[in-house]
């Protein structure tokens, strides 16, 4: 057999209030946390939702949606771009240093060649040679004191 509660036969839902005159004389002694004070009595109910209390120590992460995830990978693309440039940039500097560098050496070391010829060219040993060769005579040491006559 099969029977209908007289709840769902109507379709109607019972009344979960409590009937009594003691509705709404309850006092409130402490503040709550939307900052309501005084009694339900006064005339002020509290309005809005209550906010619910979090449990200290829990840590909330931020909600992580698609679009933000889109955008991050964007900016952490571009910075990846702009890395990968400036290595290749600051690589193909290194290689101009490098070659600068060889260029310097190379024509340092052309002078140094250059000021040695030119060095042995005018150096005393030559000197003399020549003064030989055109028939002029040592004098010797410098030092000579030299007597003039009255």
């Amino acid at each position: 057999m099969f029977m209908l509660s007289t709840l769902t036969g109507n379709k109607t839902r019972s009344n979960r209030r409590k009937s009594g005159k003691k509705r709404f004389t309850k006092k409130i002694k402490t503040a709550n946390k939307s900052g309501f004070k005084g009694s339900i009595t006064d005339g002020h109910l509290p309005h809005g939702k209550r906010k619910k209390t979090e449990a200290k120590g829990k840590i909330n992460l931020p909600t992580i949606t698609p679009w933000k995830v889109i955008l991050t990978s964007f900016l952490i693309g571009i910075c990846g771009i702009f890395y990968i440039t400036h290595v290749f940039s600051t690589q193909q500097l290194l290689h101009e240093v490098q070659q600068l560098e060889n260029e310097y050496n190379k024509v340092n070391r052309v002078h140094a060649e250059r000021r040695l010829a030119y060095d042995r060219m005018v150096g005393p040993k030559e000197i003399y040679q020549r003064a030989r060769e055109q028939g002029l005579i040592n004098a010797g040491p410098a030092d000579q004191v030299i007597i003039l006559k009255k």
